[in-house]
């Protein structure tokens, strides 16, 4: 049965302020252009507010800042955060969550030798290897590999078509996406006179408490000690991670970005959507990179970069408008040449 709730009840469930009609039903949420009259919808940004009297929306989340009148008929919700407040309405219309019950399926395959917690899932044609340790009540989703020797902490959830290679070392809470690959080995290599001669990996992954990780990333392992995701970082889809590069607490990499091996990333960095960041430099606390960046050398904590190579945004805003300051010095140079030309001939006369 689908769920209904009343914009009054709905203020009260999101601990916002109620402004006009308290009896609306809220059936769905939806953005503001798709949204029909019993929709829940929010506005994140007040520069955007003619978007709120476009829309059939019947309620609707705003910030504090937010100054229209409410329309005839509608309600706002006003609170600190838009964004994060409509999530938690998203999550009372959102279905159940799967749960994935304790066992383990006939298909999978486990060696003698692994350790497998209380409460473990584990799906269709998984394979925990030797000596492997499943910790308490984690999921192991169909078809995922865990390899030689890695531990897995409790209450994490590894979805289908995961690989963990050897040795690598997982906490508690981790969140892994389909198809990510964690524990490959580094890349590399050295030239010589038989060919190009590969350098043996030989360390290992170590992803600490509260890690999540998005489809189709790759974490390779380190050539000796380890690549480190630190505590509550968060990894986009298609993030590719170097081997020995160290990640800090609560770091943002968002989809196709890349770190270069041996890099050092700080705590609650940002690195955006296809930035690439050299090998061998600091990425400091708190510093941000702005998307399709290339990073050439280290960045100081609290700083922003962007551009290739990556700058600050006032050195890239002078940089970007350099040649149309030329263009225009070189007229004025032009200009001014031809009146030293007509004054030389005025002279001469």
């Amino acid at each position: 049965m689908a769920k209904q709730i009343s914009s009054k009840e709905m203020a009260e469930l999101l601990g916002g302020e109620l402004r006009g009609k308290a009896d609306i039903m809220i059936n769905s949420v939806s953005a503001l252009k798709n949204a029909k009259e019993d929709s829940i919808s929010f506005l994140a940004n007040k520069k955007y507010k003619t978007q709120v009297a476009e829309s059939k929306a019947g309620t609707v989340i705003v910030g504090k800042d937010y100054d229209d009148k409410v329309k005839d008929g509608h309600a706002l919700i006003i609170c600190d955060n838009p964004d994060l407040t409509f999530s938690k309405a998203i999550a009372f219309f959102a279905p159940e969550p799967i749960k994935f019950k304790p066992g383990i399926h006939p298909s999978a395959v486990i060696d003698p030798s692994a350790k497998i917690g209380t409460g473990v899932h584990i799906g269709p044609n998984a394979v925990i290897d030797e000596g492997a340790e499943i910790g308490n009540n984690t999921v192991i989703g169909a078809g995922t590999y865990i390899g030689h020797f890695t531990k897995v902490g409790e209450n994490c959830l590894i979805y289908a078509n995961v690989s963990i290679r050897e040795r690598c070392v997982l906490g508690n809470r981790i969140i892994i996406h389909p198809g990510t690959s964690i524990g490959s080995d580094g890349y590399g290599f050295a030239p010589g006179p038989q060919g190009i001669i590969k350098i043996p990996q030989m360390g290992i992954v170590q992803i600490d408490d509260d890690v999540e990780i998005g489809a189709n990333c790759s974490i390779d392992r380190a050539r000796f000690g380890k690549t480190w995701l630190k505590r509550g970082v968060k990894l986009d889809n298609i993030v590719h991670i170097a081997h020995n590069v160290v990640i800090g607490e609560f770091s943002l990499l968002i989809g196709q970005c890349g770190v270069a091996g041996s890099t050092e990333i700080g705590r609650g960095a940002i690195i955006a959507a296809q930035a690439g960041i050299n090998g061998h430099i600091t990425i400091g606390d708190g510093a941000k990179v702005a998307g399709t960046s290339g990073v050439v050398k280290s960045v100081p904590p609290g700083a922003e970069v962007v551009g290739t190579p990556a700058e600050s945004p006032r050195e890239f805003i002078e940089r970007l408008s350099l040649p149309k300051k030329v263009k225009k010095l070189s007229g004025r140079i032009k200009e001014l040449e031809d009146e030293i030309q007509k004054l030389k001939a005025k002279a001469g006369n």
